[in-house]
């Protein structure tokens, strides 16, 4: 093959590094200032998201949150905040809005900012990640890393529903499982 060292070829892949995201650079359209980027394709969207595509696009793009607000009391326990989120540039929010219906909870955002902006699908109550975010994913795993973020996740929301997370030995237990959750497993 190696159609990419001809001419040709490397024009081929510039054409479709100028259609996705942000396109060109600076850099690359200084050294490159001829370039056409493909014509955008309309994107239609199903009615209704197949399981084992919303957790594959979830393996890729979804986090499982954990953090820790210190309280400032008498004990000092910490309280505990969570999320489910699948993020996205703005431009996808139509996709972002078909998690509501497929998962029946959650809230959908954009938020812009200087760089670029995003769009969140999230879900933040312990009944719909207990009921329905992970009932989703124990039917239909994540066949990456990502479920190991899952399984740290679904053991935290066990344990909070519980209200294990309120014993500080269990305490030390979560905040060395939030040190290991995304992205800093390794």
């Amino acid at each position: 093959m190696k159609e990419h060292l001809s001419k040709k070829g490397f024009a081929d892949i510039l054409q479709i590094y100028a259609s996705i995201n942000r396109g060109v650079s600076k850099q690359v359209s200084h050294f490159f200032p001829n370039i056409i980027p493909y014509r955008k394709i309309k994107v239609i969207l199903p009615s209704k998201l197949d399981p084992y595509w919303v957790s594959g696009f979830v393996a890729g793009d979804g986090s499982f949150v954990v953090g820790i607000r210190k309280k400032k009391t008498e004990n000092n326990t910490f309280s505990l905040y969570f999320n489910f989120v699948i993020t996205q540039h703005s431009k996808d929010f139509e996709l972002i809005k078909l998690f509501i219906q497929f998962f029946d909870c959650g809230t959908s955002i954009i938020r812009y900012n200087n760089k670029i902006s995003r769009c969140d699908y999230y879900v933040q109550d312990i009944n719909s990640t207990l009921n329905k975010i992970i009932p989703h994913f124990e039917k239909y795993p994540l066949e990456n890393i990502k479920e190991l973020d899952y399984l740290d996740f679904k053991l935290i929301m066990d344990m909070i529903w519980k209200k294990e997370h309120l014993n500080a030995n269990n305490q030390i237990i979560i905040s060395n499982i939030i040190k290991r959750l995304n992205n800093k497993r390794f």
